[in-house]
């Protein structure tokens, strides 16, 4: 018992005169000091040699072609169908600027609303006279040059195979249009996204305005005897919105 409390004591010493003489040490050392240019640094520079919008650009579109079939919906026209269809070509001049000519064919016939209308109601006390909008001049078809500006191009992951190029796009114009008896000129606004499946198909999303001054059907009586020419209506400006959808080819 006694040999087991003199080691005890021994070691209680060793430890304290160790910890002792470190700290002496410690106390006494000097500050040791490095040049700054010797000392390791750790950087990312960027390299501005090679400056490139997009890396790796899986869909080249620079001096190629672009044609397009499709269709689409008027969001706002109340009398006509709502349908219509597209054809479009586009050169791009380099990978942010095209030149876009669009055409735009509307399908006849009245909508919902506008067959109402014609249809009448000359009972009391829901009466209204019959009114044919099909009657009035209205667009039938147009042709638009375009400035298309491509603002972003990019790749989306669809799964983990398989990878989809698109780009964004806005476009301005000015058009004619053909509205039967008459005509007129307007201007075409929009911003779409192009999503190439491939390096050569794709499919073209729009969403478009189209301005222009026109006649306006409800300015004069068109029931079933009545069939006012083409200037006897008095103008206001349209501002219809448009969606379309189209197949787009790379030539």
């Amino acid at each position: 018992m006694g040999t087991s409390k003199n080691l005890l004591v021994l070691s209680l010493a060793l430890f304290v005169s160790g910890f002792g003489l470190t700290l002496s040490q410690a106390a006494s050392a000097d500050d040791i000091e490095f040049p700054e240019e010797e000392l390791a640094r750790e950087s990312t520079l960027p390299v501005f040699d090679k400056q490139r919008a997009v890396l790796n650009r899986n869909v080249i579109t620079e001096k190629r072609f672009e044609l397009a079939l499709g269709g689409g919906l008027e969001m706002n026209e109340p009398y006509y169908s709502d349908y219509m269809f597209s054809g479009m070509g586009t050169y791009n001049l380099s990978d942010t600027s095209a030149i876009n000519v669009q055409g735009l064919f509307w399908m006849d016939g009245l909508s919902d609303y506008g067959t109402q209308l014609k249809a009448g109601n000359p009972t009391p006390p829901n009466a209204f006279p019959s009114f044919d909008a099909s009657k009035a001049p209205h667009p039938v078809w147009a042709v638009f040059a375009n400035y298309q500006f491509i603002a972003y191009y990019g790749k989306i992951s669809v799964s983990k195979q398989t990878v989809m190029n698109l780009n964004l796009f806005a476009l301005a114009g000015l058009g004619y249009i053909n509205m039967d008896s008459v005509s007129t000129v307007g201007v075409n606004l929009g911003v779409g996204q192009n999503f190439f499946i491939t390096k050569n198909f794709g499919i073209r999303a729009d969403l478009r305005w189209l301005i222009f001054q026109g006649p306006n059907p409800p300015t004069q009586r068109l029931g079933p005897t009545d069939n006012p020419s083409g200037t006897a209506f008095e103008d206001r400006i349209f501002y219809n919105g448009q969606i379309g959808l189209a197949l787009v080819f790379l030539l």
